[in-house]
């Protein structure tokens, strides 16, 4: 793939739900040079119109990251924070994180008690974990411009591996990534579809970031592009699915956060359309039937008098931790099958 020092600045940006205005900024910045026009609706949905003849067509990825917000301050300057997301408890201890100030990111890091006294057996509880940025007292955080709402994110990494990458905010920074990869493929050439490319906000917080900008389009059809979760490691090898990295792009039949109400299962007609695109394409594909998850795609059938809606994915090893790895190869994958949707769009 072209030009991963794009997707290496789009990863170490700061975004969490809420928050993802430097994000906004750069994807639009990359998006002027290519002649597109560009809005942000009133929630900050950034939408980019490719115009073209034919249905009325949008493809989305969402822009925020799981991250924390600063919640309480303790005398003796230590942070405590609230989860913004999905940040995984797990892998917090120990994590080097920046906090977002007016003025810039400030470097901390989560506290991990000492190995030599700690208990193998002790739960992790976000309710006790703590950033430490060598402040004495809550006035030193305070003068430092941390303050009850300033967003963390983990410390920005982005490795390029033997095929594969690894950093913070691949999902759905990679997404993000494949558009405007996809937006540079399209630049001058005639459409078969009028086209929007919409990144959206909020995808982490409540999965309804979308809404307002679906709303406002009526697209004939949508397709989203997210992150799945890989089963190919050690420790999830024969779980829920065999979806694997280095397998080929991913397209989602259903998923379900259960217990929570939330959970898509694609429009047939167009998952059908979208495999049998990738099929006379030589693209290889995965289904996704997954639980655990949902995306941004979940409450769009439900607009106006309904609407199509299908996603395609990309495997995702580690997701919300700062290590997510994806395949590059899948990667490429999914963006070959979005042009091929594109050039061959579905009339339902």
């Amino acid at each position: 793939m072209n030009n991963l020092d794009l997707l290496k600045e789009l990863c170490a940006l700061p975004g969490i739900s809420g928050h993802e205005g430097p994000v906004t900024d750069r994807i639009q910045a990359a998006l002027k040079p290519l002649g597109f026009e560009s809005h942000r609706d009133r929630i900050g949905n950034l939408v980019a119109r490719i115009p073209g003849n034919g249905c009325r067509g949008v493809l989305f990825a969402h822009m925020d990251e799981v991250g924390l917000i600063v919640r309480r301050i303790h005398p003796a300057g230590f942070i405590y924070v609230e989860r913004v997301g999905g940040a995984s408890t797990q892998v917090l201890p120990g994590q080097r994180v920046h906090l977002w100030t007016e003025e810039g990111p400030i470097p901390g890091a989560i506290g991990a008690r000492h190995q030599h006294v700690s208990d193998p057996q002790e739960t992790i509880d976000l309710a006790n974990l703590y950033i430490d940025i060598g402040a004495a007292s809550r006035d030193q955080v305070l003068n430092r411009g941390i303050q009850v709402g300033t967003p963390v994110t983990y410390a920005a990494g982005f490795d390029v591996l033997d095929g594969r990458v690894s950093g913070k905010s691949l999902d759905d920074r990679l997404g993000c990534f494949l558009l405007l990869s996809l937006a540079e493929q399209l630049r001058s050439q005639p459409l078969p579809v009028d086209l929007s490319l919409v990144f959206v906000v909020q995808e982490e917080m409540i999965l309804t970031g979308a809404v307002p900008a679906i709303y406002d389009l009526e697209p004939d059809w949508a397709i989203g592009l997210d992150a799945t979760l890989a089963f190919d490691t050690p420790d999830l090898t024969g779980g829920q699915n065999d979806i694997a990295l280095g397998e080929g792009t991913v397209i989602k039949v259903m998923d379900h956060l259960r217990g929570q109400g939330l959970g898509f299962i694609s429009h047939l007609g167009l998952r059908q359309h979208v495999e049998r695109t990738a099929r006379e394409r030589g693209i290889r594909f995965q289904r996704e039937v997954v639980t655990g998850l949902s995306t941004a795609a979940t409450p769009l059938p439900y607009l106006r008098s309904g609407l199509p809606v299908a996603a395609v994915s990309f495997p995702l090893r580690y997701a919300h931790s700062p290590v997510e790895m994806v395949d590059l190869g899948d990667a490429q994958a999914s963006l070959d099958l979005l042009a091929g949707l594109v050039f061959q769009p579905w009339d339902g």
